[in-house]
């Protein structure tokens, strides 16, 4: 499995230089904005990016079929992309904390509710890589990336539509509370966790399921 998961991270080096520009530039706007935040949310795009251009480099090379031939089994391929997803959700996770961290230190807001929040931004990873890693394996990368900017869409959709349901109401109250308290911020953060590591476990099962009935 360590191979399979060096693969993937020497494919990820390779743009290396690039991910080191774009994430200098963020943590610069981030600052400019005074939107320590901004960091966090834009690591995650540019993870998910990245896992799309690994499913897709492994379709052009047809890395599935190669992969066939070795005495590893279908399991431990699919496994293999998972323990990624999570080596790379706590890289990210460290990396953004340090700069949402640094940067409202920098601004004089507060590091802790920054540190909460980013983490609290960083367990969207696991859940989206979740939806979109079992549709990839199943439908292909192109439907996958129409998945991914739905992801992208439909909170945004869900939430300006709620934000209208609830606006007035005892609710807003609750979660407006929530957001100002840092014992509700611990809430939020440690609800979303536990969905993180639902929507993968499920994520996990289904992908074992449909891959290892895959011929190639």
């Amino acid at each position: 499995m360590k191979g399979l998961i060096l693969k993937d991270i020497y494919s990820i080096r390779i743009r290396q230089k690039t991910y080191v520009l774009l994430f200098l530039f963020l943590c610069v706007f981030g600052y400019v904005m005074k939107s320590p935040g901004y960091v966090g949310v834009m690591c995650i795009v540019v993870f998910l990016t990245t896992m799309l251009s690994l499913f897709n480099s492994d379709q052009y090379y047809h890395w599935d079929t190669y992969a066939a031939s070795f005495p590893l089994g279908k399991k431990m391929i699919v496994q293999a992309r998972y323990m990624l997803v999570i080596i790379m959700t706590l890289a990210i996770a460290l990396f953004s904390i340090v700069i949402s961290g640094v940067t409202a230190a920098l601004l004089g807001m507060s590091v802790a509710d920054q540190v909460l929040s980013t983490v609290s931004g960083c367990m969207a990873i696991p859940i989206f890589t979740g939806i979109v890693i079992p549709v990839i394996y199943k439908l292909g990368v192109e439907k996958g990336r129409i998945v991914f900017m739905m992801l992208f869409m439909i909170p945004f959709l869900a939430l300006t539509l709620l934000k209208d349901l609830i606006q007035g109401t005892a609710v807003e109250k609750l979660l407006v509370n929530l957001q100002q308290n840092p014992n509700g911020q611990v809430i939020i953060a440690g609800i979303l966790l536990a969905v993180s590591i639902l929507v993968l476990a499920v994520s996990y099962m289904i992908s074992i399921r449909i891959y290892s009935n895959k011929e190639f």
